[in-house]
């Protein structure tokens, strides 16, 4: 009875201190529920590489997968150290077949795992009678691939994540994606036709305009605009070399017939590209060449010179002949042997000199607008020189900018 009476009137005096430690647990509850309700949802961005995205919000939790840094996520609460995320578009889950028909749950609580198998984390349940959507996997036919449930979330470390807008943000940012694939796909597939025509058939212009849509308006797309420049670089050697090797085959015209083909690519340059400088004084050439070109065989490489100046200006716009030189003297490699005449016969010779080693061994051609080389034959010289095409000659061919004995 003893025992009996202290049992009573322990829960007695449990009853009697109930309501404060009701009050508490309500305290509790209400706190957190307020946090919850207040917390607003905001794009996040990570700001490091292999940032791990968990199952729960805990570190001895399942990693889904790791992101690289500036990934956007859609931060939608907060627990402890960790941030709530929405699942991506692309989630796959899967949910174990015998449980679904007709598209209808048949039970309660089915879980849904990351993986087709009963080992796979859970990411979620559904409830008897939920619409389900999906189609059997391929990794395990007893299972049914479908999107991640509505209210699924995933969890990633606060301490990688960086606050880049409200929750529109990341849609905006998803829109200029599907943008600049569409552009580059299409800047793409322009140049692609572009470079297997002829040169008197190609118009460069329209892929040219789209690339640098992409350069002047997507600079926080890195990839793409590092993909639209070495595309561009690559119609411009294509657009070049073609160009080249046209005017190269109209070498045996009269200086008459050559000076019209010239005025002519003078023209449709300027009309393709109508704010480049690409209209060019004959004069001006003239003045180029250092020496008054006394050497017949230094004139013979203005119209090669000239046509690389306008195709070069085609992806230069606003600039003129001296930014051309400066650009070719910043590329330009440094060789070293003696100057001797080529004097063979041999049709379309990428050069009129050839530079020989110690050996007497020839190691590269020569021509110049700007030096006369001439003046060189039989001594051992340095020379500043940019790379020409070599028309698939034995060794290179070099345009000299300048040389020293």
């Amino acid at each position: 009875m003893f025992r009996i009476g202290c049992i009573f009137l322990c829960f007695s005096f449990a009853l009697q201190a109930s309501p404060s430690t009701k009050n508490a647990l309500s305290t509790q509850q209400a706190v957190g529920t307020k946090k919850s309700e207040t917390f607003k949802s905001f794009t996040g961005r990570t700001i490091a590489n292999k940032v791990r995205i968990r199952v729960k919000p805990d570190l001895e939790s399942h990693v889904i997968r790791q992101i690289d840094k500036d990934e956007l996520l859609l931060i939608v609460g907060e627990e402890n150290d960790f941030y709530a995320i929405e699942p991506s578009k692309n989630t796959k889950a899967y949910v174990f077949r015998s449980y679904i028909l007709d598209d209808r749950v048949e039970a309660t609580r089915v879980n849904v795992r990351l993986e087709p198998h009963v080992d796979a984390p859970i990411i979620g349940q559904l409830q008897s009678g939920d619409l389900v959507k999906g189609q059997v996997s391929s990794l395990n036919h007893k299972w049914l691939e479908i999107s991640a449930p509505k209210g699924t979330r995933f969890y990633v470390s606060k301490e990688y994540i960086e606050n880049v807008g409200g929750v529109d943000y990341i849609a905006s940012m998803e829109r200029r994606k599907l943008q600049v694939e569409e552009l580059l796909n299409s800047a793409f597939l322009i140049a692609k036709t572009e470079c297997a025509k002829s040169y008197e058939d190609m118009n460069p212009q329209p892929a040219i305009e789209k690339f640098q849509i992409i350069l002047r308006t997507f600079s926080d797309f890195p990839d793409a605009v590092t993909q639209a420049k070495e595309a561009l670089a690559l119609l411009k050697e294509t657009y070049l070399n073609k160009k080249i090797a046209f005017l190269e085959a109209k070498a045996e015209l009269s200086p008459t017939a050559k000076e019209e083909l010239l005025a002519k690519h003078r023209t449709e340059s300027s009309e393709l590209f109508a704010d480049a400088p690409v209209i060019l004084n004959p004069d001006l050439w003239s003045k180029r060449s250092s020496q008054k070109k006394s050497n017949p065989l230094m004139r013979t490489w203005d119209a090669l010179e000239e046509s690389l100046y306008l195709s070069w200006t085609a992806f230069h716009s606003g600039k003129r002949i001296d930014d051309f030189y400066a650009e070719q003297r910043a590329n330009a490699a440094v060789l070293t042997g003696r100057v001797d005449h080529d004097t063979s016969a041999v049709k379309d010779r990428p050069g009129d000199y050839i530079l020989q080693n110690d050996k007497n061994i020839p190691t590269a051609y020569l021509y110049s607008t700007q030096v006369d080389l001439s003046e060189y034959i039989g001594k051992y010289v340095t020379v500043l020189a940019s790379p020409r095409p070599n028309d698939h000659f034995a060794f290179p061919a070099y345009f000299v900018l300048s040389i020293e004995q």
